[in-house]
């Protein structure tokens, strides 16, 4: 049996027996680990208070090989965020991101850029005035992790529009077609069952997948493009991630 140190985030956690938990940690090395924190909700246990939703912990844990659930040792807090657990918008929001990691990661291999998409994504929305967009910008980055990001930069048909140069207008009207992951132009337009969406609307899906979550707190986005970017990423989670499509907001 090996003792483990690792650092992760506290994605999910469940009671369990009379006095303990069961805690899903995300971390950088060792992707998701699930670990017994025996007797951690008893009043002298000296894992109570470090092991609630979204804290950042530095942890000691027995590893014994083939085992699903580890025995957590020790856990130090290293971090929290205590706006995620106060305010019920951002609650929701953070425990989407959370959610997202845990269904789209279960039982592969760490994806280790994860891990700090998922820490500064926490972090800002913590502090955040319009958690929603944290919350896409990560949905968008989880999506190009995942190898599902969409083409948000030429025309499917004609290969040469692009919605930044702004070329067609404010009032131009693009499709973004789900099952090929890509957009028509204004001139390559007229597919049935296709999004429509604004050129502001593409150039903000733009900016999440490149933009850091600091920089898209500051962005003005009109209602109409918010829902548009709303409908965009319920269809595309729904046929790319249907087990997580209902995480989306």
């Amino acid at each position: 049996m090996a003792i483990v140190k690792a650092e992760g985030i506290v994605i999910h956690t469940m009671k369990v027996r009379e006095s303990s938990k069961l805690v899903t940690l995300f971390t950088r090395e060792y992707g998701l680990l699930k670990l017994d924190a025996r007797a951690a909700r008893t009043s002298k246990s000296r894992l109570r208070g470090s092991l609630e939703l979204f804290s950042v912990v530095q942890i000691v844990y027995y590893e014994k090989e083939n085992r699903p659930i580890q025995l957590l040792s020790h856990a130090d807090l290293l971090e929290v965020f205590p706006d995620l657990q106060h305010d019920l918008e951002k609650l929701g929001y953070a425990s989407a991101c959370c959610e997202l990691i845990r269904r789209t990661q279960a039982d592969t291999e760490p994806k280790p850029q994860l891990y700090p998409l998922l820490l500064e994504t926490l972090r800002v929305m913590n502090m955040a005035r319009e958690p929603r967009l944290q919350f896409w910008g990560f949905e968008m980055k989880l999506l190009g992790a995942l190898g599902l990001a969409p083409n948000l930069k030429i025309c499917l048909h004609c290969q040469t529009a692009d919605p930044a140069a702004g070329r067609h207008g404010e009032e131009a009207v693009w499709q973004f077609q789900v099952a090929r992951g890509g957009f028509a132009c204004p001139d390559c337009a007229g597919h049935a069952g296709a999004l429509p969406l604004s050129g502001e609307s593409l150039r903000l899906l733009a900016s999440f997948q490149t933009l850091p979550a600091a920089r898209l707190q500051h962005f003005r986005i009109s209602p109409a493009a918010l829902a548009q970017i709303a409908a965009f990423f319920r269809a595309y989670l729904a046929h790319h991630l249907a087990e997580a499509s209902t995480l989306t907001y």
